[in-house]
């Protein structure tokens, strides 16, 4: 048994041993096939019939300029994709969406075959191509011997365990012998394997570089390119019918996302130019090699078909695709190497041909796309132009109606109370109206208006208590009871007359004074129309359409006289002052019937003999003008001293001064 363990441990060595001499190898062969890139494919003259043609290598000025123009094309090409399969439009027909759709199909057609092109390129230039397929297809090979070492040894190691278990004692320690060899060999197969397999794949990534791996890392950034599909789902555009409908707010929205929409369409279109140009002068060198091909080949067929210019029977001489001339039996060679090489040029010239093709495709689709967006636009516009003057001539017949009713109320109208009534009626309306107006105008989504004036209306009301409350309060203080501006008012302690009534406050010029004689204090006091609502401040007023308050006259009679001729003529002599005046309150009481449309007791001089605090007393209760009560005071107190100094029945009857004071004050 120490002979095939040695036998192993050997094994072993020639295993780490050959993995070196396979790494050593690779390196050794990648540099000089490297450095051959540049060199000639094969030379065809060496055969009259090749086999087979490896695709040549055209000598292009600066490779590695053309190499970034063409990167720099697909970048551009992807931006283009990228911009396309972007949703721009939101509102729109559905042949919007049609257009869309065939832009985006195009924009992959235009990707696709500028990669191709790239590709074709690629292989044309050779840049990491030729270095790489000497190196890889020799490990190839290597791999594909040891893969088929390791099968034959899994066989032959099956046939000897049979052959050990049926073979006698005296041959079983050879077969044994044998077996351990195939065992150590198949160990070693397979550590190469795994050591090649790990070789291949560091020049897989070694080969990942250069101009054909960026082309393919670019492919790959776009998967709707390789998969020749939009990677983006359609937007779903708003019912553009639905927008003519919609209000002015609406249809403005709908006019600036059709002009965003028309930029987006413009750019896309300008990109298109860009993108036909450079492609236009990435193709421009390969149509000029194509062209001088085709030159040489004619030339070629034209000497071809030429008589022998020597001896007969002699070979004629044949031009050279690179110049020069070459043998009659090369001849079929130089067809061959142009036509491989022009298969090669035409397979990088006609995908960017296609590509440019596509290119005016796009853009004429764009601008068709374009000019429904316009038609869509100027419909909107038309729309919008038309609902903002049907709004502005709902608004004139508003305020023009408006101001007929204030001059009709100012002319017609010659109660003022009446007529304020009217003007503020005619404002309310108005502004009602106008806003209706409006909000039908500018808004048509009433679901989302009554939501939003829901929530609107909750914290009006929570907020602004006070102010609905006076606002409220306005209309009971206009109404049939309500007060008017010139009205003498009291409200808690305050007396005076009213100079103005607003929708939430009125204004109260107070009034001061004892007793009949009140004048105005030069203060404006003012009171929240809430207050009509609060139990604790009372607000008296006048009746409607009566100026007039009573005043009282009180005298103290003597015991020890006769009070009955005294009392007489006191009355006689109050009755001629109050003559005076007298039509004033009739014609203010007939008013005051008129509108509450019933009768009631006409105002006189009422008198009455009263018992107070022991004594006679005689009362007498009158009614004056508000405006005129001091005058009227004055009036009827000079007329009683007059009467009690020349009346010795009365002067005798009458025990001390009369005293004339309002009913209530105010």
């Amino acid at each position: 048994m120490n002979r095939p363990r040695s036998a192993r441990s050997g094994l072993r060595l020639i295993l780490v041993a050959a993995v070196i001499a396979i790494t050593a190898v690779f390196c050794a062969e990648r540099g000089p096939v490297l450095a051959q890139t540049a060199k000639p494919a094969a030379d065809h003259g060496k055969s009259q019939h090749p086999k087979k043609t490896e695709a040549p290598q055209v000598n292009l000025d600066d490779a590695a300029g053309r190499s970034t123009a063409v990167l720099s094309h697909l970048n551009a090409v992807l931006r283009f994709y990228r911009d396309a399969e972007a949703p721009i439009q939101k509102v729109g027909e559905p042949s919007d969406l049609v257009y869309r759709n065939q832009v985006v199909a195009q924009a992959t057609q235009i990707a696709d075959f500028a990669f191709q092109a790239a590709k074709e390129e690629a292989a044309l230039q050779g840049h990491g191509q030729a270095g790489s397929a000497a190196p890889t297809s020799k490990l190839q090979q290597t791999r594909t011997t040891v893969e088929q070492r390791i099968t034959a040894l899994k066989t032959r190691h099956a046939d000897l365990e049979k052959a050990v278990a049926a073979a006698p004692a005296k041959k079983r320690a050879a077969l044994e012998q044998q077996l351990e060899q195939v065992d150590g060999e198949l160990e070693l197969q397979s550590a190469m394997s795994d050591a090649l397999g790990r070789i291949a794949g560091m020049a897989d990534l070694t080969n990942d570089t250069g101009f054909s791996a960026q082309v393919g890392q670019l492919e790959h950034s776009a998967p709707g390119v390789t998969e020749k599909k939009s990677t983006v789902v359609a937007p779903t555009l708003q019912n553009f019918n639905a927008s003519r409908n919609a209000g002015v707010s609406s249809q403005a929205i709908v006019l600036f996302e059709l002009l965003k929409t028309r930029g987006g369409i413009d750019n896309l279109e300008k990109e298109a130019e860009r993108l036909h140009k450079q492609a236009l002068d990435v193709r421009a060198p390969l149509v000029t090699l194509l062209k001088k091909t085709l030159a040489e080949g004619q030339a070629l067929s034209q000497t071809a078909a030429a008589p022998s210019a020597g001896s007969q029977g002699a070979a004629s001489a044949t031009p050279k695709p690179g110049g020069g001339t070459a043998a009659p039996d090369s001849a079929r060679a130089s067809f061959d190497e142009l036509t491989a090489r022009f298969k090669a040029l035409s397979s990088a010239a006609v995908p960017m041909s296609q590509e440019m093709l596509t290119l005016e495709q796009a853009q004429a689709t764009l601008q068709a796309w374009r000019t429904a967006v316009n038609d869509e636009y100027k419909l909107i516009l038309a729309s919008l132009l038309t609902r903002v003057v049907a709004i502005a001539i709902a608004l004139l017949v508003i305020f023009g109606l408006g101001d007929v009713w204030r001059r009709a109320a100012k002319r017609y109208v010659h109660d003022i109370r009446r007529r304020r009534q009217l003007l503020v009626i005619r404002r309310l309306l108005t502004g009602f109206v106008t806003g209706l107006v409006l909000i039908f105008g500018f808004v048509t989504q009433f679901s989302s208006l009554a939501t939003f004036a829901g929530f609107i209306t909750a914290g009006i009301a929570v907020g602004l208590q006070t102010i609905l409350l006076s606002v409220a309060a306005y209309f009971f203080i206009i109404g049939r009871y309500g007060i008017k501006v010139g009205d003498r008012i009291t409200i808690g302690a305050v007396s005076g007359d009213v100079v103005e009534v607003g929708i939430v406050r009125f204004y109260v010029m107070e009034m001061a004074g004892g007793g009949t004689d009140l004048y105005a204090t030069g203060r404006v006091a003012v009171f929240s129309n809430a207050v009509l609502f609060q139990a604790g401040t009372p607000l008296f007023k006048q009746m409607p359409g009566t100026q007039y308050a009573w005043h009282e006259l009180t005298v103290k009679l003597s015991q020890e006289a006769d009070y009955r001729p005294a009392v007489q003529e006191i009355v006689k002599a109050l009755q001629g002052v109050y003559e005076g005046y007298r039509p004033q309150i009739e014609r203010q009481h007939k008013n005051l019937e008129l509108w509450m449309d019933s009768s009631l007791d006409a105002p006189g001089i009422q008198s009455n003999l009263l018992l107070v605090d022991g004594g006679l007393q005689f009362w007498v209760r009158f009614p004056v003008v508000i405006r005129q009560a001091a005058a009227v005071d004055e009036k009827m107190t000079e007329v009683l001293l007059e009467l009690i100094a020349k009346d010795p029945k009365v002067k005798a009857a009458v025990s001390g001064y009369p005293v004339i004071k309002p009913t209530v004050k105010g």
